[in-house]
């Protein structure tokens, strides 16, 4: 995948600026980093079209995103009708690609589901896959049990609401607030299937119990073909202006997650820990000194992402297959 990578015609200021200025002067603003957690969807499509085009790429795919190559499209600092452009534009080339090999998914019997009754007699539950596991319980949260790397982090996962009064080019925090922090404990188990080729675990609920809360659905599998556990979590956005990030505690070499590059290792109070972007809910895009709505970039409505907790992802397993690296493409 080739082309220019100067900035898209949305962003006047940044294209003068680059072609023009001295790159030391003062008064010319770039995008900060930061610009990788914008249009989160725009992210998880871009992320499934790297990886369409580097394991089952053809000619006419990369033809069709060759002149697509600018970091704002790709960052998704654009306005909504670009926004969409592109999209589209992504979704075409995945489907120019050749069919993809999937990993399928776990088949289970209706036997092997227990809900109601039983399934709240249980205290914990616990997810195993070939090489990790997880324990989860309404006492400890999620715990990760990855034994080749001798850790155990007991109550590893959070969520972490901010609001945002920032722009498409970067989060900022609304001044004196803190982080509003929400536990995966506080989700009631909804269903558990087991059977001899693995195990799965759906928790539903709400974070958050004021109005600004959000209804999302965390789904634990571990197959015995696999060394990770897969994690999948589904949240419902209705609100506008913040971000919602999802946290682990000491396993900041053991996850892998199917989409945005939006991720921030934090330091905070004696704690470790990395998280990343579920949701990025920004209406503003900075283009010159005007202010554009593009109220498209609120992120409404459903987004999924997917994670890899444990394991060992050089192995070639089921997991690692379906997970292959793709490249990064301001490289």
């Amino acid at each position: 995948m080739s082309g220019t990578k100067a900035h898209h015609p949305d962003r006047r200021a940044l294209t003068l600026a680059q072609r023009t200025a001295d790159p030391f002067d003062p008064d010319v603003h770039l995008a900060p980093s930061a610009s990788g957690d914008a249009r989160v969807r725009l992210q998880l499509l871009a992320a499934d079209a790297q990886h369409a085009l580097a394991t089952r790429g053809t000619d006419a795919a990369r033809a069709r995103l060759e002149q697509l190559q600018t970091p704002d499209l790709w960052a998704g600092t654009v306005q909504d009708g670009v926004a969409r452009g592109f999209a589209i534009a992504l979704e075409e080339a995945i489907s120019l690609c050749k069919p993809a090999d999937a990993v399928a998914p776990l088949a289970f019997e209706p036997t092997d589901a227990i809900t109601g009754r039983d399934l709240r007699k249980r205290r914990e539950f616990v997810v195993k896959s070939g090489g990790a596991r997880v324990r989860f319980s309404r006492r400890g949260g999620i715990t990760l049990i990855d034994r080749k790397r001798d850790i155990t982090p007991v109550d590893c996962v959070r969520f972490e609401d901010r609001r945002d009064s920032g722009t498409l080019d970067g989060f900022e925090p609304v001044a004196g607030e803190r982080p509003r922090l929400f536990s995966p404990a506080f989700l009631q188990p909804s269903v558990l299937f087991e059977s001899k080729a693995g195990t799965r675990l759906v928790l539903s609920g709400r974070l958050g119990r004021r109005h600004d809360g959000f209804p999302c659905e965390l789904e634990l599998e571990g197959r015995v073909d696999a060394d990770a556990i897969r994690m999948t979590v589904r949240i419902e956005n209705r609100h506008e202006d913040h971000r919602l990030r999802i946290r682990f505690a000491h396993t900041a070499d053991t996850i892998r997650h199917a989409g945005t590059p939006a991720w921030e290792t934090v330091h905070a109070r004696g704690v470790t820990f990395v998280a990343a972007t579920l949701v990025r809910a920004c209406g503003r895009l900075r283009v010159d000194s005007e202010i554009i709505d593009v109220p498209e970039a609120q992120c409404l409505g459903r987004v999924e992402h997917e994670f890899l907790l444990g394991g060992d992802f050089g192995v070639e397993n089921a997991d690692a297959k379906a997970w292959q690296a793709a490249p990064d493409p301001a490289d």
